[in-house]
């Protein structure tokens, strides 16, 4: 009698036994199914901080106009060629969905001062107070008109050079942000405008860019880049400034089909100049 109960107390051990282990197995499968799950979400949250595709894009938006009119560098705002800045905040400027704008007996556009004082501080920073005075660039004559604090618009207007591709942000110290910006050609090898040319950067260019005391960052300087352009990417110079190879409808439609990383803006900011000069 004695030795089944002690033969039964040995058998329920056993089953004691199996059924810890067997719990010990579903929590270690547990424990292993949760880490797995926890490096996965860790990686997807470091992925996207440390994607900075909308900022890139952001950016590019921003200086698409500027870039598409290849401004000679420089170190300081002071040192810029004030002209190229204006001619690309000028269009930039222009609200394409405004159909009160005054225009001459000839149609030609006026376009507000005060519209422009807007588009530079975005930029540049509400420090930015440039002369308003009749100018040149790119083969376009912009005429102040003083008594309506308007800038009478050219009828034609120069075709884009380049689009910007931003490749990388790079922060620095005293709140600047060098962004790295690829300037992208639809030329061809000729230099009239090619709609299968390689669609790679042909030189680069770093912009500069100072946190404001408001928080943004504003635009002062652009310099040469450290970053070289691939010389076997077939890509090649653009037309000159202001020249017209090809009808500048053609241009903004092959522009629109760069890569996202370009600025889907691309066409829609440079469509200003072209409404203008309708």
């Amino acid at each position: 009698m004695q030795g089944k109960e002690e033969n039964r107390e040995r058998q329920a051990l056993r089953r004691r036994r199996r059924v810890r282990q067997l719990l010990g197995a579903v929590v270690c499968f547990l424990v292993v199914v949760g880490a797995v799950s926890l490096v996965r979400s860790g990686v997807g949250l470091m992925a996207a901080v440390f994607d900075d595709t909308d900022e890139r894009e952001a950016y590019a938006a921003r200086i698409n106009t500027l870039v598409a009119l290849d401004p000679v560098p420089f170190n300081e705002l002071s040192e810029a060629n004030v002209p190229t800045l204006l001619n690309a905040a000028i269009w930039d400027s222009i609200d394409t969905e405004n159909v009160e704008y005054e225009r001459d007996e000839s149609g030609s556009m006026y376009l507000p001062t005060l519209d422009i004082d807007r588009t530079l501080a975005a930029l540049y920073g509400p420090d930015f107070k440039p002369t308003y005075e009749t100018f040149e660039d790119h083969g376009m004559t912009f005429q102040y008109v003083p008594e309506k604090q308007a800038f009478l618009l050219p009828v034609t207007s120069a075709i884009s050079d380049y689009s910007p591709l931003v490749t990388r942000i790079q922060r620095e110290s005293g709140g600047v942000q060098r962004v790295t910006v690829g300037y992208v050609s639809p030329f061809g090898t000729s230099g009239e405008f090619d709609p299968n040319a390689t669609l790679a950067p042909v030189k680069y260019q770093d912009y500069l860019f100072r946190r404001g005391d408001d928080g943004n960052y504003y635009l002062y300087a652009i310099v040469e880049s450290e970053t070289r352009a691939d010389a076997s990417s077939g890509a090649s110079a653009p037309a000159a400034a202001g020249e017209t190879a090809d009808p500048q409808s053609a241009l903004l439609n092959a522009l629109s089909e760069t890569p996202a990383s370009s600025s889907s803006a691309v066409a829609s900011d440079a469509a200003p100049a072209s409404d203008a000069a309708a």
